[in-house]
């Protein structure tokens, strides 16, 4: 299973909690003569990858379009239909226009949730490129070819 990553920025966007979700199709689901019993768990499987069954994909769209007071699709959702493409070629998802709005809404929610880091300091010069030298020139192992050579080939200190 894939993390589905379209509706975990989706509920940081309309700010809901997994407990909040849960609560919110249970009650979806109760309109709709639904005996639904969700807690925080399951939307955290939901988020690993876990599809829900029946018209709980349904729900958690109708719960987040009236929290984001806009439409929610199964595809903005990431719990579209398997093998189906995702949008008719040049409706607003697959268009470039799109692409920008949901690259939007994911940098928002992330500016909403973590405020501080608008105005932290960008890392430059040399504490910036030092992670990156240390990871390209690791220092030699073990296996170098000197721990390959045969004892009798190694200098001795008697």
């Amino acid at each position: 299973m894939q993390p589905n990553t379209l509706l975990d920025a989706i509920l940081d966007e309309a700010g809901i909690s997994h407990a909040g979700l849960a609560a919110h199709v249970n009650q979806a689901g109760k309109s709709r003569g639904l005996a639904l019993r969700y807690e925080h768990t399951a939307v955290s499987r939901w988020l690993k990858g876990q599809r829900p069954r029946g018209q709980v994909p349904d729900l958690i769209c109708e719960v987040l379009a009236a929290r984001l007071q806009r439409p929610v699709t199964l595809d903005d959702i990431g719990l579209g239909v398997p093998g189906v493409p995702a949008a008719p070629a040049g409706s607003a998802t697959c268009t470039l226009s799109g692409f920008v709005e949901r690259a939007t809404a994911l940098w928002r929610s992330d500016e909403q949730q973590r405020p501080h880091l608008l105005g932290a300091p960008a890392v430059t010069g040399t504490p910036a490129v030092m992670p990156v030298w240390e990871w390209e020139n690791r220092p030699r192992t073990s296996t170098s070819p000197a721990a390959d050579a045969t004892p009798s080939a190694r200098p001795t200190s008697r």
